[in-house]
C-alpha cells in the first residue's frame, strides 16, 4: 500500500496552455462531492500584485502571503462554482500552489531562471542557469481526497499537505522541524488501523521508524515540482545540490 500514487513528468498536460493562461494542476482541488477540479484560470499580473508581494504588514509567512497573492492571481477554477478567495488558496495541496507560482513566473517574466549560489566546500560563487519548463512535475493521475497506506506495520488514512498546513507549522518548523513533524502528522493522519485520528501526543509516542516512513512517503508522493537541483561545483567538484527556494524565488524580500 505505500507504493507511488503519483507520476514523475517532465512535459505537461496536453490541455495546458500558457498563451491561454490555462494551467493543468498536479493533484486539483476537490469539491463538496469529492470531484477533483484541476483547471485553473489566472490573469496577467500586475504593478499592484507585485506591491501585494512586498507587503509584510497583513501577514506572518510566506504561506499566508502565497495565500492571498494567489487569490489574486486566479479567476476561476473550471467547474467549480466557489469564490476563489485567500481561504481558498490555504485549502489548496503545497504542490498545486508551488505549479502556479511556477507557471505565472514563467508566463510573466519568462522559462529562463538565473541564479548564483555559494560552494559550502570551497565557497566560490557558482552560476546555476535552469528552465522552468524542464523542472519535472509528479501529477496524480487519479486524484481522491483520502489515501491509504501502510508504514511501518501501521495502516494510515491521509490526506495531502495544504497551504494551511504549511502556515500552521511554519513557525514550529524554524527551531524545531521534528516538532513541526509532529503538528502536521496529526493534522494530515485521519485514521490509524480504524482508531480514528491521532493527536499531537499520539504522534509523539509514534515509532522513530513510522515518522521517518510517513515523512519518506509525503516526499516522494506529495503531487507539485520536483524541486531538488542536483548540482556539481565546477571549481572543485563538491556535491552542491540543494532543494530550489520557491518562496525565496518567487516571493520578494526586503
Amino acid at each position: 500500500m505505500a507504493n507511488s500514487i503519483a507520476n514523475l513528468d517532465i512535459h505537461a498536460p496536453s490541455d495546458e496552455s500558457l498563451d491561454q493562461r490555462r494551467l493543468v494542476l498536479p493533484a486539483g482541488v476537490f469539491d463538496a462531492a469529492g470531484r477533483a477540479h484541476r483547471c485553473v484560470r489566472v490573469r496577467e499580473l500586475t504593478g499592484a500584485d507585485e506591491e501585494a508581494l512586498f507587503d509584510r504588514s497583513s501577514t506572518s509567512t510566506n504561506a499566508r502571503r502565497v495565500s492571498e497573492f494567489l487569490a489574486r492571481a486566479i479567476e476561476s477554477v473550471e467547474g467549480l462554482d466557489e469564490p476563489v478567495d485567500a481561504a481558498f488558496a490555504d485549502r489548496m495541496q503545497i504542490g498545486d500552489r508551488d505549479y502556479l507560482l511556477l507557471r505565472l513566473r514563467q508566463m510573466e517574466l519568462g522559462d529562463a531562471v538565473h541564479q548564483v549560489v555559494r560552494c559550502p566546500a570551497c565557497a566560490r560563487r557558482v552560476d546555476v542557469d535552469l528552465s522552468i519548463s524542464e523542472l519535472p512535475v509528479r501529477r496524480l493521475p487519479e486524484p481522491t481526497a483520502t489515501h491509504r497506506v501502510r508504514l511501518a506495520g501501521a495502516e494510515l488514512l491521509l490526506r495531502l499537505p495544504t497551504g494551511a498546513d504549511q502556515a500552521a507549522v511554519a513557525e514550529l518548523a524554524l527551531g524545531n522541524p521534528a516538532a513541526a513533524n509532529t503538528r502536521l502528522f496529526a493534522r494530515l493522519v485521519l485514521d490509524v488501523d480504524g482508531h480514528g485520528p491521532p493527536d499531537e501526543a499520539a504522534v509523539r509516542a509514534w515509532p522513530i521508524a513510522l515518522r521517518a516512513r510517513l515523512a519518506a512517503w509525503l516526499e516522494a508522493n506529495t503531487p507539485g515540482p520536483d524541486l531538488f537541483l542536483e548540482l556539481d561545483c565546477p571549481n572543485c567538484q563538491a556535491d552542491m545540490s540543494y532543494a530550489f527556494d520557491l518562496d525565496a524565488f518567487f516571493l520578494p524580500s526586503v
